[in-house]
C-alpha cells in the first residue's frame, strides 16, 4: 500500500461522507485499567486509620487490567471504612445519566462517592450511591445520578445538589459495619446516557434485525465473550444479510458438528479493541480474531468491509463498538503472521533480521505484545557507511545495535493515518519520531516510509528506505553499572518493602526516591533488555515536574510492571 498526498486528499474527503452516518448511543469510558495509563486517575487508599481506626485497605492493578480493591474492615476506636479514590479529576459528565461499572465482589455492599466542587462550610461535600456485588461473579451495576446524595461525616445534606458537570473526584468506599476481610475487582467505570451501558451482546439479544447472529453467538459459545470486558469492535451482519447465503448453509453452521467453522466465521467479525469508523477507514485494514485483514475501503458511494456494505457505524457499547453490515465476512484466507515471519518471507530484510537476533530481541518480536516497527530494508542498511553493519553485528556492540533497533519501534499497533494524525510519537527508546506529507511522501524524521500498514499478528510493519539514527546519549556512560549479584526480582521487591512504609507513614518523598533508586540501577543492568529498561526510562521522564505523591505511583506501577514481565505474577 502506497501513500501519496491524493490518497489523503481522497481520505479528507471520505471523512465528509463518513459523518453522514451516525451513532446511536454515547460511551464515555472514565477508566478501564489497561495501558500505560492504567493508574493514570492516580489511585491511593484513604481509610479510618487518618482517624485513629484500625481498618486496612490496599489495591493493585492487575495483569487482567483490573482494579483489586481488598484489605480488613475494623470497628475499632470507632472506625469502619476504607476506601480507594483517585487524585484530583476534572470530569463533565452533564450529558450522561449516570455511571456504569463492572465488578465481581464478596457478596458486601459498597459505595461510588464523587466529589464535586460543591462545599460545606469550608469542607468538601461527598456524593454517594450504593452498589451491591455477587460473590464471585461479574456483573453490570448502573447508578444514576439521581441516586447520589449529599452527605458529610455520615451527616445528610439534602440541600446540597449534585452537579455532574463538576466532577473532580471519584472513590469506591466500603462502609457496612461488618468487620473482616473484603474484596472487589472493578473492570471498568464509565458514564452512560442513552443505551451506552449495554453490552455487545445486549445490543445483539435486543435488536429484531439480529436474531439469527444471536443464535449463531449462543450456538457457538461466545455470549460470554461479547458480554465479557473487551472492548471488542463487531462488524454485525443483518438476519437479511444470513438469508443471502446459499441455503441449508444457516441450518448447517448452527447444527453441533458445524460449530467449529461457526466459531471461525464469528471470529471473522470480531477484532480485539475499539475501533470507530473513521480509524478503520483511515488504516486501510484492521485484522480481527481469526487472524484475516478486513479491508475497509470507500467505493461506490458506500463504504465497504471486504465486499459487505456498512449500513450504520459506530453504534456504542459498554464493552466496544458495534457496525452493522449487510453481507457475512465469510473467512477466504490464512491471517497476518508474526511480524518477524512476516519480514521473513518478504525476502528484504535479511540484514534487519540477523540485527534482531544479535540483539536478542528476537522474542520480544514473537511474542503478543503489539508493537510497530519501521523496518529498514537491506539497500536502506546498505546505504550506511561501509563497514558499519559489521561493527554493529559485533559482539561487543551489541547495546549500541539494541538501541538503534528499539527506536526503530513504538508501543502498540499504530497505523498510518494514527501516526500522521499525531504528528509524533515515543520509541521504545524515548526518541521522538515526526511524521508528516512532504513532496507528496509520507515520511518519518524525513526518512521515507515506502510502504504502510503491513498488518501482523502482533502489530504493524511500515517499511522505511533509510536506517533511523539519532545522536546517542552520552549521559548514560557516566551511570554506574548496577550489582548485578541481585536479581531484578529481588532489587524490586526489596525497594518495595522499604517504599510502603515510608509511604503509609506519610512520607510520599521518601517513598518516591527509593523507587527512583531502584528504577536507575535496574535501567543499567546488562541482564535485562531494552525494551524493559525503555519502559523504566519512560517512568522516569514521566515523573518530572510532578509531586512526591504522583511520583511514587508512577514508579510503583513501572516497578510492578517490571515485575511482572519477569516472572509472570503480579505482587
Amino acid at each position: 500500500m502506497k501513500i501519496n498526498k491524493r490518497v489523503w486528499v481522497t481520505f479528507a474527503a471520505l471523512l465528509t461522507v463518513v459523518s453522514n452516518i451516525t451513532a446511536t448511543a454515547k460511551e464515555n469510558m472514565i477508566t478501564n485499567f489497561s495501558g500505560d495509563g492504567a493508574d493514570s486517575l492516580k489511585w491511593r487508599i484513604t481509610d479510618d486509620r487518618v482517624m485513629g481506626g484500625r481498618s486496612q485497605g490496599k489495591f493493585e492493578i492487575t495483569k487482567q487490567d483490573t482494579m483489586r480493591f481488598s484489605g480488613n474492615l475494623s470497628l475499632d476506636n470507632n472506625g469502619g471504612f476504607s476506601s480507594v479514590r483517585s487524585g484530583g479529576v476534572s470530569f463533565d459528565l452533564s450529558d450522561s445519566e449516570g455511571l456504569a461499572l463492572r465488578v465481581k465482589g464478596d457478596g458486601r455492599k459498597y459505595q461510588v462517592r464523587l466529589g464535586t466542587e460543591a462545599r460545606y462550610r469550608s469542607w468538601d461535600v461527598s456524593f454517594s450511591a450504593g452498589f451491591q456485588t455477587k460473590k464471585d461473579t461479574w456483573v453490570n451495576v448502573q447508578i444514576p445520578f439521581s441516586d447520589f446524595k449529599a452527605g458529610f461525616r455520615g451527616r445528610s445534606l439534602n440541600q446540597v445538589s449534585f452537579d455532574p458537570s463538576k466532577i473532580r473526584r471519584l472513590g469506591i468506599l466500603l462502609g457496612d459495619k461488618k468487620p473482616g476481610r473484603f474484596e472487589v475487582e472493578i473492570d471498568s467505570i464509565s458514564a452512560y446516557s442513552g443505551e451506552s451501558s449495554n453490552t455487545i451482546m445486549d445490543l445483539v439479544g435486543a435488536n429484531a434485525n439480529f436474531k439469527t447472529l444471536a443464535a449463531a453467538i449462543g450456538a457457538a459459545g461466545l455470549n460470554e465473550v461479547l458480554s465479557g470486558k473487551g472492548p471488542f469492535t463487531v462488524f454485525a451482519p443483518t438476519d437479511a444479510a444470513f438469508e443471502s447465503l446459499p441455503e441449508g448453509t444457516v441450518e448447517a453452521l448452527l447444527a453441533e458438528e458445524g460449530k467449529t467453522s461457526l466459531i471461525s466465521i464469528l471470529k471473522n467479525h470480531v477484532v480485539s479493541g475499539s475501533t470507530d469508523l473513521s480509524s478503520a477507514l483511515g488504516a486501510g485494514s484492521i485484522s480481527n480474531l481469526e487472524n484475516n485483514t478486513l479491508k475497509v475501503t470507500f467505493s461506490e458511494g458506500n463504504v465497504r468491509v471486504n465486499d459487505a456494505v456498512l449500513q450504520q457505524a459506530d453504534v456504542s457499547t459498554s464493552n466496544g463498538i458495534v457496525h452493522i453490515i449487510d453481507s457475512v465476512l465469510i473467512p477466504t484466507k490464512q491471517g497476518p503472521t508474526s511480524i518477524l515471519e512476516t519480514a521473513s518471507k518478504a525476502g528484504s530484510f535479511k540484514t534487519l533480521l540477523a540485527a534482531v537476533e544479535t540483539a536478542g530481541l528476537g522474542e520480544y518480536l514473537e511474542s503478543g505484545e503489539s508493537v510497530t516497527i519501521f523496518a529498514p530494508t537491506d539497500a536502506a542498511f546498505d546505504k550506511l557507511p561501509a563497514g558499519t553493519v559489521e561493527q554493529l553485528l559485533k559482539p561487543e556492540n551489541r547495546k549500541k545495535l539494541e538501541t538503534i533497533l528499539i527506536n526503530h519501534a513504538l508501543q502498540g499497533s499504530v497505523g498510518a493515518g494514527t501516526a500522521l494524525s499525531q504528528g509524533t510519537a515515543e520509541t521504545l527508546g524515548n526518541q521522538t519520531l515526526t511524521f508528516k506529507i512532504q513532496g507528496g511522501r509520507f515520511e518519518v524524521n524525513g526518512i521515507s516510509i515506502d510502504t504502510v500498514d503491513l498488518v501482523c499478528s502482533n502489530g504493524i510493519i511500515h517499511v522505511v528506505d533509510e536506517v533511523i539514527l539519532f545522536e546517542e546519549n552520552e549521559d548514560r556512560a557516566d551511570l554506574e553499572v548496577s550489582d548485578q549479584s541481585v536479581s531484578p526480582q529481588a532489587s524490586i521487591i526489596a525497594a518495595i518493602q522499604q517504599g510502603v512504609p515510608l509511604y503509609n507513614q506519610g512520607d510520599a518523598r521518601a517513598c518516591a526516591d527509593v523507587y527512583r533508586d531502584c528504577i536507575k540501577s535496574l535501567a543499567v543492568r546488562t541482564d535485562l533488555n531494552g525494551v524493559i529498561k525503555a519502559s523504566l526510562n519512560r517512568s522516569l521522564k514521566m515523573s518530572e515536574s510532578k509531586s512526591a505523591d504522583e511520583s511514587a505511583w508512577i514508579y510503583r506501577y513501572a516497578l510492578d510492571k517490571t515485575y511482572s514481565t519477569l516472572t509472570g505474577h503480579t505482587l
